[in-house]
């Protein structure tokens, strides 16, 4: 039998019939249900679409809007030295360490000025030597007054003289006593230890010992002594004086070119004494501005030099310390924007360090130079912090918006917003079935990271923000992306240039 035959035979078949209907109803049934499933996810996928679309609407609104000019800077001193002695020599107190904060004028570290006190005195005795040969000629024609003035003031040079030898005899005292002190000392304890070692008898010890103490008191003794003595000379130097003052009232007639020849020697005394005295107080070095140690190079015990080098943050150098006045912010501002700059302009500043907190700042200082840079021009524009305690450190990099106006009336939308087609500022607006629709519009100046709409919108429209690079290649603005974008939603697709507008257009 053949193939034909048997087919034939089993669809004559009741039984093979209604196998056969049975397949047909299952298979129908499949295809229906898969064709609902394709219907359902394509509709749920439109759906999501929609959805997801409509999420990135946003709506158009005025309101007050500040105009900025954005640049990066930088957290500098305004005034930066590093304090060094006039003359070398050898440090001997250093009164600062780094991060103290100093006023101008506080002492921060004494120069060794034991060289100059000899030329101090001297000079100061020529001073007071011409000063009695001025009071000498100008005291008058009275001999017998004048005499026993100058008696008595010599009386009194005389004491001050006996007190300032008997001083400098008990200097001498205290400083053999001192010495003999130490040495006595030194005895004593060689000698407790050799009557421990069994070398000598205990008594030796004890002896040493005694010998010390009564060394000790003679020295306390005679620093007593000084004391008094310096209180004795105290007095007579005032008594000196006072003598002084009333030889000089008894003037005689003297010639007046002798007078005037005196005068002239005791002026040139006196500015020897001058430059001695100015010597030794240039050995007290002061800060010369309020400020902060930002570096200590030395330390007491060191040779300083006199140093003309700018400050540096080098921890090297051969000056005592580097102190930084007040800070401020320098930024670079573009060539087309500087005309928007004032001076007492406010200005937000953002630091790195801190990228939540706005520092409060204005406009002080604006470059008369420009600076060129691989053939970018700026222009380097300086501002004050506001808050003289704020955690500015100097060396911060910053971001800086220079509030150059206010729109009391705008609208703005985020610059992300705003695409450029075929030379044409716009932005997408959903159209009559909810799909982005290219709007165009013109734009003003930038607010941050918004930019103010001129003309095109008004309040209460929607517009698009964030659109996916699917959504945007739908609407005829696919592209690859370029390097440097970013990867958000719609970065792949458009790139902001500095105005603000959008840099590369798509679909053109």
């Amino acid at each position: 039998m053949t193939s034909t035959q048997n087919d034939t035979s089993k669809l004559s078949n009741p039984r093979n019939k209604k196998n056969w209907v049975k397949k047909g109803l299952v298979g129908a049934l499949l295809l229906s249900i898969a064709g609902g499933g394709y219907y359902f996810f394509e509709q749920n996928k439109a759906g999501h679409e929609k959805e997801e679309i409509s999420k990135n609407l946003i709506a158009v609104k005025r309101g007050r809007a500040k105009i900025y000019v954005l640049a990066t800077g930088l957290i500098k001193p305004i005034q930066e030295v590093k304090i060094s002695p006039k003359q070398t020599g050898l440090l001997k107190t250093l009164l600062v360490k780094q991060g103290d904060r100093v006023k101008e004028g506080q002492l921060i570290a004494v120069m060794d000025d034991s060289n100059l006190l000899g030329d101090a005195a001297a000079a100061r005795g020529a001073y007071l030597a011409a000063l009695d040969n001025v009071s000498k000629l100008e005291s008058g024609n009275r001999p017998q007054e004048v005499s026993q003035a100058r008696y008595q003031e010599l009386k009194a040079k005389n004491a001050a003289r006996q007190a300032k030898e008997n001083i400098q005899r008990l200097e001498a005292q205290v400083e053999a006593l001192t010495i003999q002190l130490s040495r006595n000392e030194t005895f004593a304890k060689r000698q407790t230890y050799l009557a421990q070692e069994g070398a000598v008898s205990d008594q030796a010890g004890i002896d040493a010992d005694t010998q010390a103490e009564v060394t000790k008191s003679q020295l306390r003794a005679a620093k007593q002594e000084k004391e008094q003595a310096e209180a004795a000379l105290a007095q007579s130097l005032a008594e000196m004086n006072a003598i002084a003052e009333q030889h000089a009232l008894m003037r005689a007639g003297y010639r007046k070119e002798d007078i005037e020849a005196a005068r002239h020697s005791a002026m040139q005394a006196k500015g020897q004494l001058m430059r001695v005295e100015s010597l030794i107080n240039d050995t007290r070095i002061k800060a010369p501005f309020a400020g902060v140690i930002t570096q200590k190079y030395t330390d007491a015990g060191a040779i300083v030099t006199p140093t003309t080098s700018a400050a540096t943050t080098s921890a090297t150098s051969s000056s005592i310390v580097a102190l930084a006045g007040s800070l401020e912010m320098v930024a670079q501002v573009s060539e087309s924007n500087l005309p928007k700059i004032k001076l007492g302009q406010p200005v937000e500043i953002t630091a790195t360090a801190y990228p939540d907190k706005i520092f409060r700042g204005k406009v002080t200082q604006i470059a008369p130079a420009a600076i060129v840079t691989s053939n970018v021009t700026t222009f380097e524009v300086h501002a004050e912090p506001l808050d003289k305690d704020s955690q500015l450190l100097a060396g911060m990099n910053v971001s800086a918006k220079f509030i150059v106006g206010e729109l009391d009336d705008a609208i703005t939308v985020p610059t992300v917003c705003v695409i450029s087609r075929k030379g044409q500022s716009g932005v997408f607006m959903p159209d009559a079935k909810g799909e982005p629709e290219f709007k165009p519009v013109k734009t003003g100046p930038t607010t941050g990271r918004d930019i103010v709409i001129t003309e095109g919108l008004k309040d209460g429209d929607k517009i698009f923000q964030g659109l996916s690079r699917e959504q945007l290649a739908k609407e005829g603005y696919g592209g690859r992306q370029q390097p440097g974008q970013g990867s958000g939603p719609g970065a792949s697709a458009m790139r902001m240039g500095g105005a603000g507008r959008m840099t590369r257009g798509f679909g053109n």
